[in-house]
C-alpha cells in the first residue's frame, strides 16, 4: 500500500505539472497563434483516435490489470499475457481498418479546408498510424501498471505530451514550421510514446520473451473473455464520456467551433484540477478501510472530501468566472462566444467535487463494476443531451450537455453509495458552503473590471480570496483546510520572527 500511495502522489505531482503546462500552451498561446479551425482540427485529431484505441483495444487493459494476480508468480504465463496484448492490439487495428476507411472523411470533413493545410490520403494514414500506436500503447500501459508502475504513464501523458506541444508552438510562433509541419510533428510524438515503456521493461527485467509452448486453459481463455469484454464496455464508454462533446460539436457546428470549444472549455475545467490530488491519494486508504471494515472511516472520508473539495473547487470557479471578461481582452473576438462553456463546465466540475469521492468508494468495494455501468449510461445520455441542445444552443448546447452528464453519474453513483453502505456525503455545512459560494460569486462576477487586465484579475482575485477564506475560516467549514492555513500561519510568522 506504501508504493501505491507513493506512486499515487509522485503521479499527482506530475499531473499538476501537466495541467500548468497544457493550460499555457492550449488556453493562452494557442488562442493566439492558432486560428480557431486549426486548434478544432486538433483537438479532433486527438479525440478521434482516442476512441477508436479505446473501442479496438478490447479492453486489454482491464484485462491484464485484473488477470496479473493470478499469475503473479508464474513468469511464462506473465510473459504470454505481455505477447497476448501484442497480438490483440494487431487484430485491433486490422478490424478497425475498414471502420476508419469509411468513418474518417466525414469524421474529419476531408471536403472542409483548414486554414493553411491540406486534409488528404497521406492526412488520413498518419491518423491511422498514430492512432495504432496509441493502441500499443493502451497495452504497454496496462503491462506497465501491473509492475506498479503508474508514475511513468503520468509523466508522458502530462509532461512530455503537453511540453511537446508546447515546443512545437513555440516553434510555430518563431516561424520554423508551418502549421502543416506541427501537426504532423505533433502525431509524430505518439509514435514514441509505446517504445519508452519498451525501454522501461528493457530496463527492469527485459521484454518478456515469446514461449510458443505456454497456453492458457479453456477456463483461463473463458475467463479472459468475459474481463476483456467488461473492460471494453468500459473503455468505450470513457472514451465517449470524454471525447464525445468534441465529435458532436465538429458533426453539429463543424472545426472552427470546435477550437473555440475545446479552448474554452479548458477554463472551466480548471476548477477540478485540486480534486485529482485527493482522489488519487484516497483510492488507497478507502480500498484499505473497506478490507478492514472501517466503514465509519470511508463515511468520514465521503463527507471530509465533499465539503473540502466544494469549498477548493468554489474558489476556483469564482476566480476564474469572475475575471473572463477580463480574459477577452487577451483572447481574440472570438472565444468570447464560448463565455457559457467556461459557465457550465465550471458548475459541472464543481458538481463533481461536491459528490466527493463517490467513484473511489465504489472502485474499493466489490460493486466496482457498477462504475462502468454508470459511465456507459452516461455516455448514452450524454449523446442525448449534445443531439438535444447542440442544434439550438451550439457549443453553449455541449457544454450544458456535459453539465447535465456530469450531473447525471454523480447523482448515480450517490444513490448506489447511500443504498449500498448507507451513507451520504452532505451535511449541515455542505448548505451554508453553498449559500457562500453562490452569494460571493454574485457579487465578484458582477463587480466592474478594471482597464488592466492583470490588475483586474489581481484585484479581484486577492478580494475575493480575503473575504472567502475569511469567512471559510471563521465558520470552520472544513476542518482540513483550517488546518492547513493554521499551517501557513505558523510558518509565515515563525519566518518573519
Amino acid at each position: 500500500m506504501g508504493t501505491i500511495k507513493t506512486q499515487s502522489i509522485r503521479a499527482t505531482i506530475i499531473s499538476y505539472i501537466g495541467v500548468a503546462v497544457g493550460f499555457i500552451s492550449s488556453a493562452l498561446i494557442m488562442p493566439k497563434v492558432l486560428s480557431t479551425d486549426q486548434i478544432g482540427l486538433m483537438k479532433l485529431i486527438i479525440a478521434i483516435t482516442g476512441i477508436f484505441s479505446s473501442i479496438f483495444s478490447f479492453g486489454i487493459a482491464q484485462l491484464l490489470i485484473r488477470v496479473y494476480p493470478t499469475f503473479r508468480e508464474n513468469i511464462n504465463k506473465i510473459a504470454a499475457l505481455f505477447w497476448l496484448a501484442m497480438r490483440i492490439t494487431l487484430i485491433g487495428a486490422v478490424i478497425a481498418l475498414p471502420f476508419y476507411y469509411f468513418l474518417a472523411p466525414q469524421l474529419f470533413h476531408i471536403d472542409q479546408e483548414v486554414s493553411d493545410f491540406t486534409k488528404n490520403e497521406w492526412f488520413l494514414i498518419a491518423v491511422f498510424v498514430m492512432f495504432y500506436f496509441r493502441l500499443l500503447y493502451i497495452a504497454l500501459f496496462g503491462y506497465v501498471r501491473m509492475m506498479d508502475n503508474v508514475v511513468l504513464d503520468a509523466f508522458i501523458q502530462d509532461v512530455l505530451t503537453k511540453g511537446g506541444v508546447l515546443l512545437l508552438l513555440i516553434l510555430f510562433v518563431l516561424n520554423w514550421i508551418d502549421f502543416t509541419k506541427y501537426v504532423y510533428l505533433v502525431m509524430a510524438m505518439y509514435l514514441v510514446f509505446p517504445f519508452l515503456f519498451l525501454w522501461y521493461l528493457k530496463k527492469n527485467g527485459g521484454i518478456p520473451i515469446y514461449h510458443h509452448k505456454i497456453k492458457f486453459s479453456k477456463p483461463e481463455k473463458k475467463e479472459f473473455f468475459y474481463l476483456a469484454s467488461f473492460g471494453l464496455l468500459s473503455t468505450i464508454g470513457a472514451s465517449l464520456y470524454i471525447y464525445l462533446d468534441t465529435l458532436m460539436v465538429s458533426h453539429y457546428l463543424g472545426e472552427s467551433q470546435v477550437g473555440i470549444y475545446g479552448t474554452m472549455y479548458l477554463f472551466g475545467v480548471i476548477v477540478s484540477v485540486p480534486a485529482r490530488g485527493m482522489k488519487t491519494i484516497s483510492a488507497s486508504v478507502l480500498s484499505k478501510a473497506y478490507s478492514e471494515g472501517k466503514y465509519d472511516e470511508i463515511k468520514n472520508i465521503y463527507q471530509k472530501s465533499s465539503i473540502t473539495l466544494l469549498l477548493v473547487g468554489g474558489f476556483f470557479f469564482v476566480c476564474i468566472y469572475s475575471n473572463m471578461a477580463s480574459m477577452y481582452q487577451y483572447l481574440p473576438a472570438a472565444f468570447e462566444a464560448g463565455s457559457y462553456v467556461v459557465l457550465f463546465i465550471g458548475l459541472g466540475q464543481l458538481f463533481d467535487m461536491l459528490f466527493g469521492v463517490n467513484h473511489e468508494i465504489i472502485a474499493a468495494s466489490k460493486y466496482y463494476r457498477y462504475n462502468t455501468y454508470f459511465v456507459f449510461l452516461t455516455a448514452i445520455s450524454g449523446i442525448i443531451f449534445n443531439i438535444i441542445f447542440i442544434p439550438i444552443y451550439g457549443i453553449t448546447g455541449a457544454a450544458l450537455a456535459t453539465c447535465l452528464s456530469i450531473v447525471s453519474i454523480n447523482l448515480l453513483r450517490l444513490l448506489a453509495v447511500y443504498k449500498l453502505f448507507g451513507i451520504l456525503p452532505f451535511t449541515r455545512k455542505t448548505i451554508y458552503a453553498t449559500l457562500i459560494i453562490g452569494t460571493l460569486a454574485l457579487i465578484w462576477i458582477w463587480m466592474p473590471k478594471l482597464d488592466n487586465m492583470l490588475l483586474s484579475i489581481l484585484y479581484k482575485g486577492l478580494t475575493f480570496g480575503i473575504v472567502y477564506i475569511s469567512i471559510i475560516y471563521y465558520l470552520v467549514l472544513s476542518e482540513d483546510i483550517n488546518k492547513m492555513i493554521d499551517k501557513v500561519l505558523r510558518l509565515t510568522i515563525r519566518k518573519w520572527k
